[in-house]
């Protein structure tokens, strides 16, 4: 008897359990705020889109912890680092799952993501260098000008460097870069010598390297679409055995099965100076930081505080994407995955760039 109480016991206890659950299910009725990232999650930079796929997840998992006001989903789709089907994917986010955020990653797709976006009033958010024209419903996370050049040529500076050659891709991304060194390397009495564009998807760069070094350049300064930064590295190492290249904050992330193990070769760098969100994604994912892994993951986060803090207008269920853009440019500053950085009227977000050095068959952070 005390055998058949004890086991309805358990039944009933396991039903209410059950019940508990489908009403909490049942219960959630919070609106649904979708976010669309369309990443290169196949092709060369694929460890890109897979690093910044894991920051976005972390951030939502962090925020799925907390009593917020809304539900939030992302949605990932495949772009390649190909524009035309990032432009595809994010005309689904807008059209088919009625996304309220579309994310992207890098100068070579961002921009037709950013148009689409803007036109449908979708608050668009980028990781791309350099990147200084913004939309109106636009937030750029990406390494700015004026923070990469300032590392850049205070490295330049300790190297006693007086010439350079400037080298990159046929990509607005390298453009704003390389142009940007360009204008205001001579200011600084550094002399360019070179500033050549290469067509994507050109792997023989010999016969280039070869007319650059007639020229005799003190230093390389390089920001191509990779695979070019790993093709032109290797090319320059075996023609002239030497090590005088630096890359404008590309070279620490490209996976380290491809570039040229190169000791003494440097790159300015920003993948985020916040140890304790390099210690808790790298023993998630068992994986370094990418880059524009952090800087997608604070975007998103201010984002998703703005949702949650921005009062909702008339019968509307959730805020409107413009006052939820007033509210992340009225924060200023951020403590984040990137450390300190600000946040500027234009939606442009800055932070701190720094350089590493190739030494010991790994990348470390250069000595102040």
């Amino acid at each position: 008897m005390k055998k058949l109480i004890l086991s309805l016991c358990v039944i009933l206890t396991l039903t209410a359990c059950k019940d508990e659950k489908k009403n909490v299910a049942q219960a959630d009725t919070r609106p649904v705020i979708k976010i669309g990232a369309t990443l290169p999650l196949s092709g060369d930079l694929s460890y890109v889109g897979i690093g910044a796929q894991n920051a976005l997840q972390m951030l939502l998992e962090k925020w799925q912890n907390q009593n917020t006001k809304y539900k939030y989903e992302l949605l990932f789709e495949n772009d390649m680092v190909k524009p035309q089907q990032a432009a595809i994917n994010t005309q689904k986010f807008i059209n088919m799952d009625k996304a309220r955020v579309v994310v992207s990653v890098f100068g070579i797709v961002d921009r037709p993501v950013d148009e689409i976006a803007n036109q449908n009033k979708i608050i668009s958010l980028s990781c791309s260098h350099g990147k200084r024209n913004i939309p109106e419903y636009g937030l750029n996370t990406g390494m700015q000008n004026e923070e990469n050049y300032a590392e850049a040529l205070r490295q330049l500076k300790k190297r006693n460097v007086k010439t350079v050659a400037l080298v990159g891709s046929h990509a607005a991304v390298s453009n704003v870069i390389l142009d940007y060194m360009a204008e205001h390397l001579p200011q600084d009495n550094i002399q360019v010598l070179a500033n050549e564009r290469y067509a994507i998807g050109e792997t023989d760069y010999r016969l280039s390297i070869q007319k650059i070094e007639d020229m005799k350049p003190d230093y390389y300064l390089v920001f191509g679409v990779e695979p070019m930064n790993s093709i032109f590295v290797k090319q320059y190492n075996e023609l002239t055995g030497k090590n005088n290249i630096a890359g404008l904050g590309t070279f620490c992330n490209i996976d380290s099965k491809v570039f040229p193990a190169i000791e003494g070769v440097w790159s300015t760098d920003f993948v985020g100076n916040n140890e304790t969100f390099v210690k808790e994604y790298s023993n998630k994912y068992h994986t370094r930081v990418e880059v524009c892994s952090a800087n997608l993951y604070d975007g998103l986060d201010m984002i998703i505080t703005a949702f949650e803090n921005t009062p909702v207008e008339g019968n509307a269920t959730i805020p409107n994407n413009f006052a939820v853009m007033k509210n992340i440019k009225e924060q200023k500053v951020w403590n984040g995955a990137s450390g300190k950085i600000k946040i500027e009227e234009n939606g442009i977000v800055r932070s701190e760039v720094k350089s590493r050095i190739y030494k010991n068959g790994q990348w470390v952070k250069t000595e102040e």
